[in-house]
């Protein structure tokens, strides 16, 4: 349990390194077309790709983060109210809903994935490949459902 808990560690600063320069990418080029937009009146097409791409990968990754420490949003008005076993109960369905719902957005993604490696495609102005960005679904599901099935196992065996 305890290499699953440091691979899980490091996986996480990778996730946060990701997004910082994710972030600091999405940051500099709205900047950039900021300053072109209103001085240099230059078309700067790439900004605007740069920083829709950065902000898929920075939103995604941090619903990852977000659903493995427990501050994602969530309502639970109905579930602090349960006490016991059936709080225990209505979690693991919980988790289940989740890790099912997670298994078909991984596999959905995954096959995105692979028909956008098969077709070539690439970003319009970047030249990107188009794969690239579809992975971002690949990865961020992939790590949720390793995650949450990990999560299950350690609420099993609480229970």
């Amino acid at each position: 349990m305890k290499g699953i808990k440091k691979l899980l560690s490091y996986v996480t600063k990778v996730e946060y390194a990701i997004m910082i320069i994710a972030f600091i990418a999405m940051v500099a080029a709205y900047f950039v077309a900021v300053i072109n937009r209103n001085f240099i009146k230059a078309s700067m097409p790439w900004t605007e790709e740069v920083a829709m791409y950065s902000m898929i990968y920075m939103a995604l990754l941090g619903t990852e983060v977000g659903l493995r420490d427990g501050t994602q949003v969530a309502v639970t008005a109905i579930i602090e109210k349960l006490h016991g076993v059936t709080k225990k109960v209505v979690s693991i369905v919980e988790q289940i809903v989740l890790e099912v719902f997670t298994a078909v957005m991984l596999k959905a993604g995954t096959a995105l994935f692979l028909k956008q490696i098969q077709t070539g495609q690439t970003t319009p102005v970047l030249k990107i490949p188009m794969s690239a960005m579809y992975f971002s679904l690949v990865l961020t599901f992939g790590l949720i459902l390793v995650e949450k099935i990990i999560d299950l196992k350690n609420k099993e065996a609480e229970a």
